[in-house]
Formats: C-alpha cells, sequence, structure tokens
C-alpha cells in the first residue's frame, strides 16, 4: 500500500453484467487488485474515495452513467486523466472519440484471457506471476 492507503495496483473493472465483471475480475487478480463496480457511479465512488486504479477496464454501456460520460466527469484537472483506459465492448466504437478521450486501448468482448492479460501487463506496467 502507498503512505496514503491505496493499493498501488489496483485495477478497476467497470461492467454491468455480473457474470463478465467476474470473470474479467479472475484474469487480474494474481498479485492485483482487481476491484469490480456495476456502473459508471459506482465507479466514481471508488475515484471519490480515493482509489488510483494502475488500469481500468470499461464497458462503456454500463447504466445510470455510461462509460463515456463516466470517464470524462474523471477527467478534467484530475490526477486520473493519467490513468490508462482500456474499453470492453461488444459494439462498435468511435476510434477517433475514444482517441480525443485517451482511450489506451479497446479490446472486443468476449475477451480471450490471455489479451486481457496482456493489455493489462502493457498499461499497467507490471507483470503477472
Amino acid at each position: 500500500m502507498h503512505a496514503d492507503g491505496h493499493r498501488r495496483h489496483d485495477v478497476l473493472v467497470i461492467e454491468d453484467v455480473p457474470e463478465n465483471r467476474e470473470a474479467l475480475e479472475m484474469f487480474v487478480t494474481r498479485g492485483l487488485l482487481a476491484v469490480g463496480a456495476e456502473s459508471g457511479a459506482q465507479a466514481l465512488d471508488y475515484f471519490q474515495a480515493g482509489m488510483r486504479p494502475c488500469v481500468v477496464f470499461l464497458d462503456i454501456g454500463v447504466p445510470e452513467i455510461d462509460g463515456w460520460h463516466m470517464w470524462e466527469r474523471t477527467k478534467p484537472g484530475s490526477e486520473l486523466s493519467l490513468t490508462p483506459v482500456v474499453i470492453l465492448t461488444g459494439g462498435d466504437v468511435d476510434a477517433e472519440r475514444a482517441k480525443a478521450d485517451g482511450i489506451r486501448e479497446v479490446l472486443r468482448k468476449p475477451v480471450d484471457g490471455k489479451v486481457l492479460v496482456e493489455a493489462l501487463e502493457r498499461h499497467c506496467n507490471r507483470k503477472q506471476p
């Protein structure tokens, strides 16, 4: 943990389908703490409480506040703007919008476990055991 009480390598998985969220969390738990959020609003609550993940896996179709709007709310003047975000989607994504919003990568669901771990290692700067 950091001196401020936050884990250095939290991974936030924002996904509204519980089975998908749990499966995604399973791939990132070895040596890291994976935290799930079922909505954009819940993710914002985590950020306001001080969570600073090394990477965010974001389903853009989550309820309450969709993934696009949730990420837009975290960016202005925030240290979170440096957080790598990887969109996970089964639909089409506007690549220009994703790039303009600072999204690092877009992965298609269903995501192969190996692809997910590779993305985690690329963006979190940490090899999994």
